[in-house]
């Protein structure tokens, strides 16, 4: 096995929380440090207009990345770990350092 795949759709997510350019920053960040990753560049975030974010860290271990709809309460978050991380706790805990009171659904596929 290559590694796994963590496929997330968040929903019900606040407009604030998901188009916080600082916010998505600092959650990177944070899930980063928790889970002690080896992040290769600073988190590369854009930030369209009138709202919305885009964004990815590449990591040792290989990504994550994300895509707001703040209008829609809504993101695509993607998590790829090679090794023995665990894709779907690091998806997870990524997801309520955004926005704790989010909805999500995790899909894992392994390759």
């Amino acid at each position: 096995m290559l590694g796994v795949h963590a496929l997330v759709h968040l929903r019900e997510g606040s407009f604030a929380a998901l188009n916080d350019f600082t916010g998505l920053v600092n959650a990177f960040n944070k899930t980063i440090g928790h889970f002690g990753l080896d992040n290769l560049y600073d988190p590369q975030i854009h930030q369209f207009e009138p709202q919305g974010l885009t964004g990815i860290v590449l990591l040792a271990e290989s990504h994550i990345s994300i895509h707001t709809w703040p209008e829609r309460g809504e993101a695509a978050i993607d998590v790829f770990t090679c090794g023995e991380r665990n894709s779907k706790a690091i998806a997870e805990y990524f997801c309520k350092t955004i926005d704790s009171q989010c909805a999500y659904a995790v899909e894992v596929v392994e390759r």
